[in-house]
């Protein structure tokens, strides 16, 4: 399948997993009737981020975190849907890892991510993963990357589009903190470069919040917006992609698919 439409759901985040996972099943409900396959939330929607809204030390509920994961599993099969969505997975050795998990349309786990890559506040609360993550959905190759991963380090991207990827998500968490202001165009500028130098599409997700400092984006292979949000509103983003058109054309020494990523074709 070339063809799928890809969604994003910018919704708050609270230190409560009642009310996050019940936006959770709002917006798979509102994507379903939109016709979206594939909905992205934001970074450890489920949980609430450890940095600003809960403390470091927080426990980490696991079984409460894996129940409501399961509730959003039987949300993807009666719907058709498949998400992913930020949450935290325990590490029995040291703080927990912020993750990410892929649920299909049958709502099976494709694939789970621990962010790679994490900030020194990020150090604080949570333990550095591998990745990035590549999975199938629709036999379409996809990758996953967390929030700092995909902003300041283009090989986790890049790595993704060598094996395959044709689609790059990205949730992120951004931010609470004022005076971050100047993040916005910089943000914004380095997620259309993920995009447009792999030749891919990049599905950016954060999560709405009135010191937002980067819009949700949809990103097309050849760089330009295709769906973006308001900063700070709550609201569902979509957009039909072609798959066929991630042809990652700067990866490869094929001048005919370069002459068409650059238009000289």
């Amino acid at each position: 399948m070339s063809k799928l439409r890809i969604g994003v759901a910018q919704v708050p985040q609270t230190a409560e997993l009642e009310t996050n996972v019940r936006k959770a099943l709002e917006f798979v409900e509102r994507a379903a009737a939109e016709g979206i396959q594939l909905l992205c939330f934001p970074e450890t929607h489920l949980p609430g981020y450890r940095v600003g809204m809960l403390t470091p030390e927080a426990p980490c509920e696991a079984d409460a975190l894996a129940e409501a994961l399961d509730r959003i599993a039987r949300s993807c099969r009666e719907r058709l849907l498949g998400v992913i969505v930020g949450t935290e997975i325990p590490n029995p050795r040291a703080k927990p890892f912020n993750s990410a998990a892929v649920l299909d349309q049958q709502g099976e786990r494709l694939a789970v991510h621990h962010k790679s890559r994490i900030t020194p506040m990020d150090a604080k609360a949570y333990s550095t993963g591998t990745g990035p993550t590549l999975f199938e959905f629709k036999g379409v190759p996809m990758g996953l990357v967390i929030c700092f991963e995909g902003f300041r380090f283009p090989e986790t991207t890049r790595e993704l589009a060598r094996a395959g990827a044709k689609v790059v998500f990205h949730p992120q968490c951004n931010h609470f903190l004022p005076g971050m202001e100047w993040k916005l165009p910089v943000h914004e500028a380095l997620l259309t470069a993920r995009a447009a130098e792999n030749t891919l599409y990049f599905v950016s997700a954060n999560m709405s919040h009135p010191r937002n400092n980067c819009r949700s984006l949809i990103i097309g292979p050849d760089g330009l917006l295709m769906a973006a949000s308001e900063l700070g509103k709550e609201m569902l983003i979509s957009a039909e992609v072609d798959t066929d058109l991630a042809t990652h054309a700067f990866l490869q020494e094929d001048l005919e698919a370069r002459m068409k990523a650059l238009a000289e074709a």
